[in-house]
């Protein structure tokens, strides 16, 4: 028999670039920055202390911007926030070293 039928298909796109760009990039050059300090000397202490402030709270400002640009649903995990969320733990854990070092060789 003959039966009439509708298709219809939907064809969605995602502009990758744009997370490249905006999210992953920044994010990797943070960490890498933040790894810097750990060829900076014990001793200069502004410059460690300056250069891991500095990067944790530009991650942080790239995660609520990386978060707000995205659609909001339900407060679900996605795989950007767990990427971001470990950039953040890389970062956070160079700055955290470095006061356990400067505690350490405060303490001999």
């Amino acid at each position: 028999g003959s039966y009439p039928r509708l298709i219809l298909q939907f064809e969605l796109r995602r502009n990758v670039l744009y997370f490249i760009l905006e999210t992953y990039v920044p994010s990797t050059l943070l960490v890498m920055l933040s790894w810097v300090s750990f060829w900076i000397t014990l001793d200069s202490v502004p410059a460690r202390t300056c250069i891991g402030v500095t990067t944790v709270l530009s991650m942080t400002t790239l995660m609520i911007g990386s978060r707000s640009s995205l659609s909001k649903t339900n407060c679900f995990i996605k795989a950007i926030d767990v990427y971001l969320g470990i950039c953040f733990s890389f970062i956070f854990g160079a700055l955290v070293e470095y006061a356990v070092a400067h505690y350490s060789s405060s303490q001999k």
